[in-house]
């Protein structure tokens, strides 16, 4: 995963739920923030996990209405959404992009795999 990738989700984590620390000495300020970023790294690969999930479901979705894998215009959809969201964030438009390109990227590769071995 890029450090990009992971700076993103670290933030995006952050605004859906409050990470625990996971240190038991919450004064020390360094354990305490690498806790926080445990915990949200945790979080953010669940999320991917859980994304990659829904693109095998729109995969085999796909398949079944001879629908093709790459759809551009919801690719550039959703893309000028996260970038609106990613801005209000203070995360650069650069970081956003090269985020939800590896995103995307793994959908199409998660969709075609499936192509392979799904049979409706």
């Amino acid at each position: 995963m890029s450090r990009k990738l992971l700076v993103f989700f670290i933030v995006a984590a952050a605004t859906f739920s409050k990470a625990k620390a996971q240190t038991t000495n919450p004064k020390d300020t360094l354990n305490y923030y690498r806790g926080q970023i445990d915990t949200l790294d945790s979080q953010i690969v669940e999320l991917l996990g859980k994304r990659m999930s829904a693109a095998r479901a729109i995969g085999i979705y796909k398949m079944d209405h001879q629908i093709g894998v790459v759809q551009s215009a919801r690719f550039d959809e959703v893309l000028q959404n996260a970038i609106k969201h990613g801005m209000a964030l203070r995360l650069s438009e650069e970081f956003i992009r090269a985020l939800y390109n590896d995103i995307h990227k793994e959908s199409i590769r998660q969709q075609e795999e499936l192509k392979q071995t799904y049979h409706h």
